[in-house]
């Protein structure tokens, strides 16, 4: 038996008596201009649905489906997507400011010129999705997965994607305005090029990335992974690397001035033309090494106190 499409009227009327929504579907339904902000929709199928220009703030949405659906130019500000999945539904030029997802899935939906400000996230996932115009300010993203995503030139301010997964991903040429992409999971993602300062990958896992030619002055690489990630050309200035490990790490002809690169573990690392000034390498581990015409100037190598006081415990 073919479902009921809800239409308008019948959605209006269950809202204004406080009752539950009547039985049906959203599938294919002509709900373009209409003011639905409030509604809450559980296990809707709303595939192929048209919301062009829809008022939908404060929704609710929970086990819905979005195949092909048209969110476009829509308003959604503090509306709630919980366990939704969609195949190609489009948001693109709507606002989703302050809107909560969690446990979703968007495959190849289109984000193209969304505002996404205050974006909370969740375990929710974005194969294929259309993110790079996004516009991204103060988002929180937690482990979701943006994997093989084209953000080239994205514009990202005061992102945070704690134990987000970033493999294969391009952000070359992205703006990354105080982001912090803390324990990620980025193998071979590009950043070339990225202008991104005190950008923060404290624990994350870079193995294989891209960072040639990028801007990231006081970036944090603290205890992160970095196997043969290339960083020729890049501009590190006040960079950390304070216990990070490496094996092949490419520093070639990079500005590392006042860097602090302690306790670093890098075999085989090639700092070959950087320029070291200022830097800090203490208890630092570069067996291989090649610094062909680096520059070491006031190098601030192993401190025999520091390092007695890091080896010392207390007596038994």
């Amino acid at each position: 038996m073919t479902a009921t499409i809800l239409t308008i009227e019948a959605l209006n009327k269950a809202k204004a008596e406080k009752r539950p929504l009547p039985a049906g579907t959203l599938a294919a339904g002509d709900y373009r201009g209409t003011d639905l902000s409030g509604f809450r929709f559980e296990r809707i199928d709303a595939s192929r649905a048209s919301f062009h220009g829809a008022n939908l703030s404060r929704t609710t949405w929970v086990d819905c489906r979005f195949d092909g659906t048209s969110f476009t130019q829509c308003q959604f500000e503090k509306a709630q997507f919980q366990a939704c999945t969609g195949v190609t539904v489009s948001f693109a030029r709507s606002r989703l400011a302050f809107v909560v997802m969690k446990d979703c899935r968007w495959d190849q939906a289109d984000f193209s010129d969304t505002d996404l400000t205050r974006l909370t996230a969740m375990t929710t996932s974005f194969p294929g999705c259309r993110l790079g115009t996004a516009r991204l300010a103060e988002a929180f993203l937690s482990e979701c997965d943006l994997s093989n995503l084209d953000l080239s030139n994205a514009v990202w301010e005061k992102c945070h994607l704690p134990g987000s997964q970033l493999n294969g991903t391009t952000f070359a040429g992205a703006a990354l305005t105080m982001c912090s992409f803390s324990g990620v999971q980025a193998r071979n993602t590009d950043f070339s090029g990225a202008k991104a300062a005190n950008v923060s990958f404290y624990r994350g896992n870079l193995e294989n990335a891209r960072f040639c030619d990028a801007s990231i002055v006081g970036a944090i690489f603290d205890h992160a992974r970095l196997d043969h990630a290339d960083f020729s050309r890049a501009t590190m200035t006040m960079a950390r690397f304070c216990e990070a490990q490496s094996t092949a790490l490419n520093c070639s002809h990079a500005i590392l001035i006042d860097a602090d690169l302690g306790h670093l573990q890098a075999p085989h690392a090639n700092f070959a033309h950087a320029d070291l000034t200022g830097a800090r390498l203490h208890a630092a581990e570069l067996y291989d090494a090649s610094w062909r015409d680096t520059t070491l100037t006031n190098v601030r190598r192993d401190d025999a106190e520091l390092r007695a006081a890091e080896l010392w415990q207390p007596p038994l």
